[in-house]
């Protein structure tokens, strides 16, 4: 079964409307952030700038495709979020407007592109999300211990238990999938990904999903960005976070639409996104580590220099054969 890329459920929703009389266009913001985090950055940047904005709300395997589709007309003004590699993507096909910004010196050189058509805003690694109540009661009677390596979640015990996103549709997903075709090299990366798909029960369309679902019990490994499964922890659930020797990770970013209704207006949020203010509610509200130096680690984040990251992991190689990928991905675990 093909995914469709133009997701029917997308939320469209309006936030922070300027004061009335002379206002500024509203800018039209794609996201693949979550519907709270959008709004309240959006809240912040209105209330910073005055220019009002809307949003689009899907995963950003979906967005890229959108903006792709839409590349005669565009109707966004902004991509905010997912892994740079999607954004690549997008450069690419010559859908991106550069934009040097006045906070470029605080962002260094590997968050983002060198003709500034995309700039990171924060950085994450994948983990593995363990419901640790299920665990004990199922697993540890076995002799069983917790997975520390990727290899592990390839133990027959886990079969039928493990969630992971469909790359089709998620960049979490496309990390993934890219990150163990080049921590393994092709062959044996796919035969991974083979033998994984055996103790896999499905492939949800959202990247962040697997950690809910872990959460609450619905399934015992959920396989995402570790600050996807630092939210379900701080609101008291069960989980144990593993950060695997090698990990896959992604420059989370933020780019200008080439073409869109609201160029001028796309630019200042660009500013604003990257300034040190957005950059720490972004944390605060997200979990997630930014780029910048000068923004704290959120409480309960692990620091990356502490995160054993894959080294060969090229997220300018990811884009480059993101629809080989996603093909030879679509041949041997479509369901």
């Amino acid at each position: 079964m093909r995914i469709a890329v133009i997701a029917t459920a997308l939320v469209v929703l309006a936030v922070s409307v300027a004061p009335l009389g002379a206002q500024p266009a509203r800018i039209m913001v794609y996201s693949s952030l979550h519907e709270t985090e959008i709004a309240a950055m959006l809240d912040s940047f209105t209330r910073t700038t005055g220019v009002r904005a809307e949003f689009i709300r899907a995963s950003s395997g979906e967005l890229v495709a959108r903006i792709r589709a839409e590349r005669a007309s565009p109707k966004g003004d902004i991509h905010l979020g997912g892994p740079a590699d999607g954004h690549e993507v997008l450069v690419v096909d010559g859908l991106l407007e550069p934009h040097r910004s006045p906070e470029h010196k605080f962002i260094g050189p590997r968050f983002r592109d060198p003709k500034d058509r995309w700039h990171g805003f924060y950085i994450g690694a994948l983990a593995i999300a363990v419901n640790k109540t299920r665990f004990e009661r199922e697993m540890r009677p076995k002799g069983i211990d917790y997975p520390k390596k990727w290899e592990d979640l390839l133990n027959p015990a886990y079969k039928g238990e493990i969630v992971v996103a469909n790359p089709f549709t998620s960049g979490t997903a496309m990390t993934f999938v890219a990150a163990h075709v080049l921590r393994l090299g092709a062959d044996r990366g796919w035969k991974y990904l083979e033998d994984l798909d055996k103790n896999v029960n499905h492939y949800t369309r959202s990247g962040a999903a697997p950690a809910r679902m872990s959460a609450v019990g619905e399934f015992l490994v959920g396989i995402t960005f570790g600050h996807d499964i630092l939210k379900p922890i701080a609101e008291g659930h069960p989980i144990h976070i593993v950060y695997p020797p090698d990990t896959g990770w992604e420059v989370g970013a933020v780019s200008i639409i080439k073409g869109g209704p609201n160029t001028a207006g796309a630019r200042k949020f660009i500013d604003w996104q990257l300034s040190k203010d957005a950059g720490k509610l972004h944390s605060d509200i997200s979990l997630r580590i930014s780029v910048r130096s000068d923004v704290p680690v959120p409480k309960g984040a692990i620091p990356i220099t502490e995160i054993q990251l894959l080294k060969g992991y090229d997220l300018w190689w990811v884009a480059q054969h993101r629809d080989a990928l996603l093909r030879i991905w679509d041949s041997k675990f479509r369901r």
